[in-house]
């Protein structure tokens, strides 16, 4: 294998590093597998990510360019993030519950020339090929046909790209999409060194756990996705991925594979144990299950513990900014530590989580102030947005918008989000953003957009419109004028009409006052 030894010794690490090392050893069992039973080792997984970042330089993608993928889970995923990586181009993972006019405006926005799409996603690039003006290469995974000037992703596999080892680590290679406070998504920009570091603090936490084969279940758009993922490379263990949340894929694998640890939202359990599929002793040998993305109910993590009786549960938090590495241990769930309404203790001196006041002071114990994280994993910038990139890093710190305090365990307790997110089904959904699509229907006056109690999804996006005079629109008219604007998961489930809301002197809408009914009889904080 010829590699560049420029400064291969320096310090930090980046993906060439992590590629050389994947090629250099042979584990004597496979580190990928799937469902079809396909299997790739370590060195065949090294040399397909290396040949595809080649293919990406020989289609003539230029360095530095935006290359994004849209497709379910599988190797080929994983291999086209590292690939593009190695290839010094910025990877862009879009997320596939996304409507076209949401895919068409990350595109316009990063001014992305290249894109990776599968069978399933095919349909929804071939209809918006025409308006997507700095597209300029379309690659295609699958078998099926595909339009000429479309590059199929196995021709791309030839020659293996040359390892920069003495790769800068600052140099940015990664961006993914989350919503802003505008309404609109906001790139998040990464480098070698934020995404592997954040890989490395899940890695050292046995997060995926070691022993036995760790299952990938969330989107791998998702830092809940790609993060681990890109801690089991570095871990070097076996991997199941699945295409998708699914019981029936889930049981499946689960059957076939020595699963041990997988990670997933809380809605997805309430699908997994209700599911006819579904029979807890088939995962009796689950030692690990890692959960976040979205609130949980005590009533869901009562049945969850019920169901999974011999698996160790860990919450996690994390961000797309800065990573995750938050984590409530098996420890805190019951017992005389029980803290299950807690976010979890940082784990790794690589992560330091302060809670602060306005001025940026860290405050004692049991104090509420602004949860901000200091760690190597947080993002370099906002793509294009130096004023939003200056308002979230301060002194270092990513400022994460959420309030809360920590106890004398030093574990923290999320107390409120200063942005309005609801977090519905492991999704973030921005309020802005749905009531600027609602407030486009011709019977709206005003609206204001709120997350309200939901058993099954943590949250659920509720609509408080004042109609226009003479008219009552209906849930029905509400939904169907939003769909097709936003992703399915944003759109509201449920609407109150109210003559007016509520304002303060500054015209601003008191959305604590819309919540207190709602949340009066659940624990959260309103105010």
């Amino acid at each position: 294998m010829v590699v560049n030894q420029n400064s291969a010794q320096s310090g930090g690490m980046n993906f060439d590093k992590l590629v050389n090392y994947l090629g250099s050893v042979e584990m004597g069992r496979p580190l990928l597998n799937d469902l079809s039973g396909r299997t790739l080792t370590s060195k065949q997984f090294a040399m397909r990510a290396r040949q595809f970042a080649k293919g990406l330089e020989t289609l003539g993608v230029e360095k530095g360019s935006r290359v994004a993928l849209l497709s379910l889970n599988s190797f080929e995923y994983a291999e086209a993030m590292v690939g593009a990586i190695l290839a010094d181009m910025i990877f862009v993972p879009l997320n596939i519950r996304w409507s076209a006019q949401e895919l068409l405006y990350a595109i316009d926005h990063s001014q992305m020339n290249t894109i990776v799409y599968d069978d399933t996603f095919a349909p929804m690039v071939n209809a918006i090929k025409e308006q997507a003006g700095s597209l300029k290469h379309f690659i295609h995974i699958g078998q099926s046909d595909v339009d000429e000037g479309v590059s199929r992703y196995e021709s791309l596999l030839e020659e293996p790209c040359e390892l920069q080892l003495g790769r800068d680590v600052n140099t940015e290679c990664f961006m993914s999409y989350t919503g802003g406070t505008t309404g609109f998504p906001k790139g998040v920009v990464h480098t070698h060194q934020s995404m592997l570091s954040c890989a490395n603090i899940l890695a050292i936490n046995g997060t995926p756990t070691l022993p036995g084969a760790a299952m990938i279940v969330m989107p791998l758009f998702h830092l809940s996705g790609y993060g681990p993922i890109l801690s089991r490379l570095l871990q070097n263990r076996p991997l199941v991925i699945v295409p998708m949340f699914r019981p029936d894929l889930i049981v499946a694998a689960v059957k076939t594979f020595d699963v041990t640890s997988f990670f997933m939202a809380p809605v997805m359990f309430q699908m997994l144990i209700n599911a006819p599929e579904f029979n807890s002793e088939d995962f009796e040998d689950v030692t690990q299950i890692s959960y976040g993305a979205s609130p949980i109910s005590e009533a869901l993590l009562k049945l969850v513990q019920e169901s999974f009786p011999k698996t160790g549960l860990t919450q996690a938090y994390g961000m797309t900014e800065a990573g995750a590495g938050v984590f409530l241990w098996p420890q805190f769930h019951s017992g005389e530590y029980a803290r299950i309404s807690a976010a979890g203790q940082a784990s790794s001196p690589l992560l330091d989580v302060r809670v602060e006041d306005e001025e940026g002071n860290e405050l004692p114990p049991n104090c509420v102030g602004e949860l901000v994280f200091y760690t190597p994993s947080i993002m370099s910038r906002y793509y294009n947005a130096p004023e939003q990139t200056a308002a979230a890093i301060r002194n270092g710190g990513y400022r994460t918008g959420d309030v809360g305090l920590k106890d004398e365990f030093g574990v923290l307790f999320l107390k409120d989000r200063l942005k309005d997110m609801i977090i519905t089904g492991g999704e973030n959904v921005y309020t802005a953003e749905v009531e600027s699509a609602i407030s486009l229907h011709p019977d709206v006056a005003m609206v204001a957009v709120i997350g309200i109690p939901d058993e099954t999804y943590g949250e659920a996006v509720h609509a408080v419109i004042v109609p226009r005079e003479g008219t009552a629109p209906t849930f029905e008219d509400i939904r169907s004028h939003v769909k097709g604007r936003i992703a399915g998961y944003k759109c509201p489930r449920s609407i109150s009409l109210v003559d007016e809301l509520p304002l303060s002197a500054m015209n601003k809408v008191l959305k604590n006052k819309l919540r207190e009914k709602f949340w009066e009889n659940h624990d959260r904080e309103i105010a």
